[in-house]
Parts: C-alpha cells; sequence; structure tokens
C-alpha cells in the first residue's frame, strides 16, 4: 500500500502564522502529513514551504472557513492525496473586543461565524473522512470560553459556544470511535495578538506577562489527543494556559509596580 495511504494525515485551519502554524509543526515533526489551510494564499503556501524545508510533510490549500464550498474544496483535496483523514484542528479565529453595549450586529455576526460556525462546517465536511480512521477533532478555544474577562463579549461568547460545539460532537461520534476536544490557551505571544495589543492600546506587550504559552506549546497538546493516549478523552477540555482559569492571573499580569492585576482590581473597586 502507498505510503500516502497509510500516513496519518492532519488538516489545521488558520495554520499560516501563529498558533496555527505551531500546531502543523507539531504534527509534522510527530510524523503526520500535514495539510496547513488558510485564506491568506500567498502566506500559507510559504509556511507550508517552510515546513517542507526542514523536512516535514507539509501541503497547503487555500480554505476560508466562513464558506461551506471552501471547505468542500479544501476537504476533496486531502481525500484525493490520502482517501482519509485522522485529525482536523479547527484553529482558525479572530479575537474580538467589545462589551454588550459596543459590540454591535455586524462584529457579533463577524465573530460567531469565524470562532463558531467556521468549526461546525468543518467537522461536518470533514467526517466522512474522518470516520474512516476514527479520527480526532480538535477545536482551539481559550481559557476564556470558562473564565470570562470585561471588554472581550462577543469573543467570549464565541468560545464558550465552541466549547459547547465541542461536547455536542463528542456525544454524537463517541459511538463511531471519533474523539473532540478543545485546547484552551491563555495568553499567547504570537505576531497577531501584538498587533491586536498595539491596536488596544498595549505596545508593550507582552512585556510584564509571565508564564507565557507559546504555539509550540499549543502544538504539542493538539499531538498528544491525537495520540492512543490522548485517544481516550473526549467531549473535554485541556487547558494550557499556566493555570490561568483556576487563578485568575496565575502570576501572569502584572503592572508597573509588580502588583498582580486581580489585586490591583481590587483596590480600585474599594
Amino acid at each position: 500500500m502507498a505510503e500516502n495511504e497509510t500516513r496519518r494525515v492532519a488538516l489545521v485551519t488558520g495554520s499560516a502564522g501563529g498558533i496555527g502554524l505551531g500546531i502543523a509543526r507539531a504534527l509534522g515533526e510527530a510524523g503526520y502529513a500535514v495539510w496547513l489551510a488558510d485564506v491568506q494564499q500567498g502566506l500559507v503556501h510559504q509556511s507550508a514551504d517552510e515546513l517542507k524545508g526542514k523536512g516535514l510533510a507539509a501541503s497547503a490549500v487555500v480554505l476560508d472557513v466562513t464558506k461551506a464550498a471552501s471547505w468542500a474544496a479544501a476537504v476533496a483535496e486531502v481525500s484525493r492525496a490520502h482517501g482519509a483523514l485522522d485529525v482536523l484542528v479547527n484553529n482558525a479565529g479572530i479575537s474580538s473586543r467589545g462589551t454588550i453595549e459596543t459590540t454591535d450586529e455586524a462584529l457579533w455576526d463577524q465573530t460567531l461565524d469565524v470562532n463558531l460556525r467556521r468549526a461546525w462546517l468543518g467537522i461536518k465536511t470533514a467526517l466522512p473522512l474522518l470516520r474512516k480512521r476514527k479520527g480526532t477533532i480538535v477545536n482551539i478555544g481559550s481559557t476564556r470560553a470558562t473564565e470570562p474577562l470585561p471588554g472581550l463579549f462577543p469573543y467570549v461568547v464565541s468560545k464558550a459556544g465552541l466549547l459547547g460545539l465541542t461536547r455536542q460532537v463528542a456525544v454524537e461520534c463517541m459511538g463511531e470511535g471519533i474523539s473532540c476536544n478543545m485546547v484552551a490557551p491563555g495568553w499567547v505571544d504570537t505576531p497577531n495578538e501584538r498587533k491586536i495589543q498595539v491596536r488596544y492600546g498595549r505596545p508593550d506587550f507582552p512585556e510584564g506577562l509571565k508564564n507565557l504559552i507559546t504555539p509550540d506549546d499549543v502544538g504539542a497538546a493538539v499531538v498528544y489527543l491525537s495520540s492512543p493516549a490522548g485517544r481516550k478523552t473526549t467531549g473535554d477540555v485541556l487547558y494550557i494556559d499556566s493555570g490561568l482559569h483556576c487563578a485568575d492571573d496565575a502570576g501572569m499580569v502584572y503592572v508597573a509596580d509588580h502588583t498582580p492585576a486581580y489585586k490591583q482590581r481590587i483596590e480600585e473597586s474599594q
């Protein structure tokens, strides 16, 4: 049997850079034939070439995760090359800011479309290929799915919805041997996150933060959940956030006088 019919195959969305590229690299290093999928055509091909230059089995496919037709075309390309899919990673997303009142309908629709609807479209489209090898689905969520933060209204709601989607898919696919989990990173230092922080008045990011998460950390979590040991887990959340989800700032966020951010909030409220 040809190698492309037996090698484990992974598809990672939003993988032209940042967290997605870290995930793709980790899966490639773990022996997967990894498909980098992104709407940024030039950059996703460049990133795939970089991985191939390191001896990894990497391919690129252009994918707009918000469009069903684009999903169908991307999955069809993977199917033609391999005939099956072992791992689907729904990573593509946006980090929207806003409150209940400042979030307008356009921002709400965009955030829910990219961060939640796209994962459903991907899972629905890839399910026939995943069934062939009892594959695994990993949705990249956020600590904020269960630990909300003021000013992130549309983002928090979308990631909480992604957790609900993860658990529902796990239940519906359990009998078929397909697992579905969510990896929830905390603060991750990526080029895009730095741009976002500058836009919202934090040009010094990540200065003052400790225990930051890297794209490679998230990639390692995905590799684990895709492994035989990790496949015993389904419908769950794997926090990769240095304890942020259970210890407020978890020693990560410090202000200029080195007072933990949560203490500053308490003092300001008194």
